[in-house]
């Protein structure tokens, strides 16, 4: 036996024991980690040496790798370690907070570029017949219980926090917000083991938590106008700038989608991977560019419409799930990760955890109230409803990336008002403690009802019922065919 196929027969017996595929996944992972870095320093110099932007951002996202890898071994959701991970870094004590190094900037476009890879995965996973059936539907479960929450959160900070009410309803819409960047790789997980895809509900979740964000950061966007208002925009522009970042966005999605179901033309070489290309840089494209013209939420929908129009006439889609997928390893870890880096414990108060804990309960179960009463003329059963509502918990994705934007606004003054910073820092210690009380628990939760409260594609115990497609729930559908 020669010495290559003697250490091939070492490492496939190695690989049949029971700790070994694990050991030797850690293996893989510590050569990417290590030759990434050696890349870079190569490249950059000291630009990535202990203390440097490259080098936290990089250390962070090993850890929350490991972590999340450790937990995930007790079926606990990854995601969950990746922003402890954050969270430990940037609230380590002295020099030691690795967080600190993390340039902002580059956090924002780094989990910005992560979370479009998101939003294309969901798009490829969305069933379009559903959705024509069921708009009214989703329509209704991504806007009234965001509209809900940000009342009563906005009711409630008014009396409690002694917030003028622009400042209230500000801070009602950047809690308000569903994360899709924690909703949605819990559905795709979902789908994958089979559960929940003869209703429809993994679709239906994802296409509303979607829109739900595009809406908030829409709503946000108008209200910090009635915050700091622009002498240069009208208030007939600021009111109607939220239908119309709706409109830009599914017609961009629309147009683009149509133009990628046909590009490059069939015969030509390498078509998968120059439709993944291309599906990625125009969606970093629309949700970038968009965002340059401060119609973010128009960029989030154009992606996702985007990847979902293409996705219905391609036949190599199952192709390119496997490139996303590929890219979404590394994209996960940089997006919940950096999430984590976000929150400043040090601006937590005790005064300001007790009231802020108090606005959140409020909001949310208000929320979860209103997302029944959504889908209560639906043809979903009770399990199914109270699934819903379990998935319109989890906060990460839209607090972390607009918690800040007040307080910086009232920041770049020359002389701030002192009022007004105090009211900054009250929008975003609320939002941090909404990440640390929301993300991780309904992550978890998410994960751990999913199996109890969805079907599963194979059960065929369960009594007959009608899809929400009207297709008899006891006939096997071709996703292929959707």
């Amino acid at each position: 036996m020669g010495v290559a196929a003697y250490v091939q027969h070492k490492v496939d017996a190695f690989t049949n024991t029971k700790h070994g595929p694990v050991i030797l996944q850690g293996l893989t992972w510590l050569l990417l980690i290590l030759f990434s870095w050696i890349s870079c320093w190569s490249v950059f110099g000291d630009g990535c040496l202990p203390g440097s932007n490259l080098f936290g951002i990089l250390i962070s996202c090993v850890c929350g790798k490991i972590l999340g890898m450790l937990l995930g071994l007790v079926r606990i959701p990854p995601l969950i370690g990746m922003i402890a991970a954050g969270i430990l870094f940037r609230n380590l004590p002295g020099k030691a907070s690795l967080g600190d190094d993390i340039n902002n900037d580059w956090s924002s476009t780094l989990r910005t570029g992560a979370f479009v890879i998101l939003l294309l995965r969901a798009g490829l996973g969305l069933k379009i017949n559903i959705l024509r059936k069921n708009k009214v539907l989703v329509a209704c479960l991504s806007v009234l219980p965001c509209v809900i929450e940000v009342i009563i959160v906005g009711s409630v900070s008014k009396g409690l926090l002694k917030l003028p009410w622009n400042w209230s309803i500000l801070l009602g819409f950047v809690i308000a917000g569903v994360s899709p960047a924690v909703v949605i790789p819990s559905m795709l997980s979902l789908v994958a083991q089979g559960y929940g895809e003869r209703v429809g509900v993994p679709t239906l979740v994802m296409a509303a938590a979607t829109a739900d964000n595009a809406f908030t950061i829409t709503g946000f966007s108008v209200a910090l106008t009635f915050v700091f208002p622009d002498e240069d925009s009208s208030l007939v522009m600021t009111i109607l700038k939220g239908p119309l970042e709706l409109i830009i966005g599914i017609s961009a999605g629309i147009i683009f989608g149509i133009l990628l179901s046909f590009l490059p033309p069939k015969g030509s070489g390498s078509r998968v991977t120059i439709q993944c290309c291309l599906l990625c840089l125009v969606g970093l494209s629309a949700v970038f560019g968009l965002k340059r013209f401060t119609y973010s939420g128009a960029g989030v929908l154009a992606a996702l419409v985007m990847s979902t129009v293409a996705a219905q006439t391609w036949e190599s889609k199952n192709d390119i799930s496997a490139y996303l997928q590929v890219l979404w390893l590394f994209g996960e870890t940089l997006l919940f990760t950096l999430v984590g880096a976000q929150v400043d414990l040090s601006k937590l108060t005790g005064k300001m955890v007790g009231y802020g804990l108090v606005c959140l309960v409020a909001g949310i179960a208000l929320r979860c109230l209103v997302a029944y009463g959504s889908v209560t003329c639906s043809k979903l059963n009770f399990k199914e409803k109270l699934f819903v509502c379990a998935s319109w918990t989890p906060k990460a994705t839209v607090q972390a990336a607009i918690g800040s934007i007040a307080l910086d606004t009232v920041m770049k003054s020359d002389i701030p008002d002192k009022d007004e910073e105090y009211y900054g820092i009250v929008i975003l210690s609320i939002a941090v403690l909404a990440i640390i009380v929301t993300s991780p628990p309904g992550a978890a939760l998410i994960t751990a009802l999913g199996p109890k409260l969805l079907d599963h594609k194979d059960d065929e115990t369960k009594p007959l019922k009608k899809e929400l497609t009207g297709i008899d729930s006891t006939e096997k559908t071709d996703d292929n065919n959707v």
